[in-house]
């Protein structure tokens, strides 16, 4: 039994959000997350006039999403949701259309969160062997909402269950989001850049990155996008760019079991699954 709406709820290792958020395999998702965040006007705006994402994307992306792990993650995530709120405080100006944006209006920073729900929601979908029933994708949705609680924001614009959740969701989609100049760039990138400089790996794999990677960040950022997305803006995308992903999803698939559990999750997460288990022994002790 989920506890109401508005109140706090645990997102232990029981939770489907532990399980799959830390996931490296959402770094399969991350690439069309990014972009679906970057067609927000509110959000795009903030990027391009406030971070150096388009020119150092990798030191931005180790930089933010640790913390946004750690609210689920760490002993008090509600500390680090509130820290992670604090760093957007600042990020608001006018865009190129003479819009006002600030990164903490409520709708903007909903949006964001909700393309995590969603990054989470692909990973199980498309890298994972577990079939969701409705049930589960509402609890995941509700641990979701733990998640945003705990930025300690606003929560009025909050969806109430995950059918209002998935409404909302093509609301944004087909009336709100807009091909912004971030968007345009990353899209860009996606399509035509070569891979370089992944963090933590060594000097003499930038031919790999460059002729591995780089078909692989393509296939997941244009793909893992919803196709009302790609159509909507007219994205590049085929049936055998289709056949070529769904072919790389299942080998994700088939090939995850033989990863050993420590290598599976980021280091935020991989973090909380120590701190729980050193609980349960000392626990034990006692």
């Amino acid at each position: 039994m989920l506890p109401p709406f508005d109140e706090p709820m645990d997102l232990g290792p029981g939770s489907l959000l532990w399980r799959y958020a830390g996931d490296h395999r959402l770094g399969f998702t991350g690439l069309a997350t990014g972009i679906l965040q970057l067609m927000h006007p509110g959000l795009g705006a903030g990027v391009a006039e406030h971070s150096a994402f388009f020119t150092e994307p990798w030191d931005r992306i180790q930089r933010s999403v640790p913390e946004i792990m750690g609210v689920i993650y760490d002993a008090d995530g509600e500390a680090t949701g509130r820290r992670v709120r604090d760093f957007h405080q600042g990020i608001s100006g006018t865009d190129e259309h003479g819009r006002r944006y600030s990164a903490l209006r409520p709708e903007t920073f909903w949006w964001a969160h909700a393309t995590f729900q969603f990054a989470v929601e692909r990973l199980i979908d498309r890298f994972d062997g577990r079939r969701t029933t409705w049930e589960d994708r509402d609890r995941l949705y509700r641990e979701c909402v733990e998640w945003y609680r705990r930025y300690d924001v606003p929560m009025s614009v909050v969806p109430r269950s995950y059918a209002e959740y998935r409404d909302r969701w093509d609301h944004y989609c087909d009336d709100v989001l807009e091909m912004t100049p971030a968007a345009a760039r990353a899209v860009e990138m996606a399509l035509h850049e070569k891979v370089t400089d992944l963090p933590g790996l060594p000097w003499w794999s930038t031919p790999i990155q460059r002729e591995v990677v780089t078909p692989v960040f393509r296939l997941t950022a244009i793909g893992g996008l919803p196709a009302r997305i790609r159509r909507r803006f007219d994205l590049p995308w085929g049936t055998i760019d289709a056949a070529q992903l769904r072919t790389f999803e299942m080998w994700v698939r088939e090939s995850w079991r033989f990863v050993p559990r420590p290598l599976r999750y980021g280091p935020r997460a991989a973090e909380g699954w120590r701190r729980v288990v050193d609980e349960r022994r000392s626990a034990v002790a006692a």
